[in-house]
């Protein structure tokens, strides 16, 4: 297997689908102009709000998250990981899942976040993820691939 260069995008997501996924266009964009051939989006790179938006625009945020995913990856010709987007799941919460595409757009493997971010911090704050995102019950696949290796 030959070498190849890897993104790991790092950007500011805010409680605005479309203006996130310009962002991460650009980004996108700026990684496979720098000779990428693997670019990986964070967790919540599409939204990041609070969690009643999250729900509301749930059905929303899966959809185009997984539409930008793809179109990205075919007209780039790069593999694109999008890393956790919120999936409308049951009894009004989400799967925070993660979606990895490939060249010509084609999902390649889709996981779920099994372990959620639950913690107690020492100065009081608490954080919750399990309030909102349903946990998922497989761990992440691994997508074999002649050029990039095991995914």
């Amino acid at each position: 297997m030959k070498s190849y260069l890897a993104a790991a995008v790092q950007m500011n997501s805010i409680p605005d689908l479309h203006k996130n996924l310009a962002q991460a266009e650009d980004l996108i964009d700026l990684a496979v102009r720098r000779g990428a051939e693997l670019v990986c989006l964070p967790e919540n790179f599409s939204f990041l709000g609070d969690e009643d938006s999250k729900i509301a625009q749930a059905d929303a945020i899966a959809q185009e998250s997984e539409k930008f995913l793809k179109i990205m990856a075919q007209r780039h010709q790069v593999t694109l990981l999008g890393g956790g987007f919120p999936v409308p799941a049951r009894d009004g919460k989400v799967h925070n899942t993660a979606l990895l595409v490939g060249t010509s757009g084609e999902e390649l493997a889709r996981y779920e976040k099994v372990h959620l971010f639950d913690v107690n911090l020492p100065d009081g704050n608490m954080y919750r993820e399990s309030s909102s995102v349903v946990a998922g019950l497989q761990l992440p696949p691994v997508h074999p691939s002649k050029e990039l290796g095991h995914l």
